[in-house]
């Protein structure tokens, strides 16, 4: 691999983005697309950029938004909103062609794009910000596309590119598996940090500084508390609150810390003084439903051939269940699978090796109250569903009180 230029991407090989552009182009072919018009917008509260679709192209994301132009032939082109950052943008990006839209005119430079290479009148793929968080083009950025381009055709394909990348490569696995050791390892420094007195937002600050130190950033740092003989929490605080930590409360939090865009993460509890016997009750059934999951998960296997997995601990605990299989590792969805009133959503997704997911068990003792979850970064190799994170979540931790 390239010496990194930066710490947002460090560089795949030259092989990793051959076999990428090859896949890419092979799927477009079979869908009939002369060209992708490939859309980016920040979309979270940490330091990580991002825009994980026109970064699985390009190797960069613009600050707000950004345009790549993937052809089917020829060489794909990067838009960025402000021409005085285009320098910096070619020292990171694995683009060659990497051209200022400004922020009133990206959309019709793109259009204008399109047209250089002759495909004004043909199938252009329009690959969303998002497909995880449903996020499209602005309404005004279709409009300008319409104008511009009367005799294209202007198919959404966000959920076809996601099932495009869903699938990683062993570059991207090893990218994930260094995220997954970050996020262990600020886990750990999170949860000896944490003592009575202690504010969340003290603690994200904390994250923070650890996950950078370490050449990693977060797209989110959840950490919430609660007392546990009053409890008002089933998910953490997505922002930091600064009410201290007391003896009694149970702290919940989801960190993912990533490598590259790609991601580990830890949904874990934790207690500041010992657990009640409700608590310890919620826990046991959390265990169990997680070592279920991971026995039932084989590559080849259905959601629907897994669910007493996903629903059977819990249910036999006597707890309201919303244990989630759901995709990660760079934002990509593949699986969705949510337990809801001992339903399972997506029951037909098969389990294939390379799938990235969180796999998190979640009892419920009161809906909106009292709740605790534990999960992880998991891949599917050939044949077992295999935890990339070594934290110590199965283990009933109290920090000293």
């Amino acid at each position: 691999m390239d010496e990194p230029t930066n710490l947002y991407w460090p560089h795949f090989s030259e092989a990793e983005y051959a076999r990428r552009d090859a896949r890419i182009r092979a799927a477009m072919r079979e869908e009939g697309l002369g060209a992708l018009i490939v859309y980016g917008v920040g979309g979270l509260i940490g330091t990580d950029p991002y825009q994980a679709n026109v970064v699985y192209i390009a190797r960069y994301a613009a600050f707000t938004q950004t345009y790549v132009v993937f052809p089917l032939d020829g060489e794909p082109t990067l838009f960025i909103p402000w021409d005085y950052q285009v320098a910096n943008a070619k020292k990171i990006s694995r683009l060659k062609d990497v051209r200022p839209g400004s922020l009133a005119q990206i959309t019709d430079r793109v259009a204008g794009r399109i047209e250089e290479l002759g495909l004004a009148s043909g199938r252009i793929g329009v690959v969303g910000a998002s497909l995880i968080h449903n996020i499209s083009l602005p309404r005004e950025h279709f409009e300008i596309l319409g104008r511009r381009l009367p005799d294209a055709e202007l198919p959404v394909v966000t959920k076809w590119f996601d099932g495009v990348c869903t699938v990683k490569s062993e570059e991207e696995i090893a990218f994930i598996r260094r995220g997954a050791e970050m996020t262990d390892a600020v886990h750990e420094v999170l949860f000896q940090a944490s003592r009575p007195g202690r504010r969340p937002s003290d603690l994200f600050d904390v994250v923070l500084s650890t996950a950078h130190a370490m050449g990693g950033r977060i797209p989110f740092g959840h950490i919430g508390a609660t007392p546990m003989a009053d409890p008002q929490m089933v998910y953490p605080d997505p922002y930091a609150l600064t009410r201290p930590l007391e003896r009694g409360d149970v702290v919940l939090t989801e960190l993912a810390v990533g490598y590259g865009g790609y991601f580990g993460k830890v949904w874990a509890t934790y207690f500041v003084g010992p657990p009640t016997p409700r608590y310890e009750r919620l826990f046991e059934a959390a265990v169990r439903a997680r070592r279920d999951i991971y026995a039932a998960v084989k590559p080849g296997r259905t959601v629907r051939e897994v669910k007493p997995a996903l629903t059977g601990a819990i249910r036999e605990a006597g707890f309201h269940n919303k244990t989630l299989l759901f995709g990660w590792g760079n934002y990509n969805v593949g699986i969705g699978a949510r337990v809801a009133d001992g339903e399972v959503t997506q029951e037909d997704f098969r389990f294939e090796p390379g799938q990235c997911m969180s796999v998190a068990s979640w009892p419920i003792a009161e809906p909106d109250r009292c709740g605790i979850w534990l999960g992880d970064c998991a891949v599917v190799t050939e044949d077992r569903l295999e935890n990339l994170q070594a934290y110590r979540l199965e283990e009933i931790r109290v920090v000293p009180a």
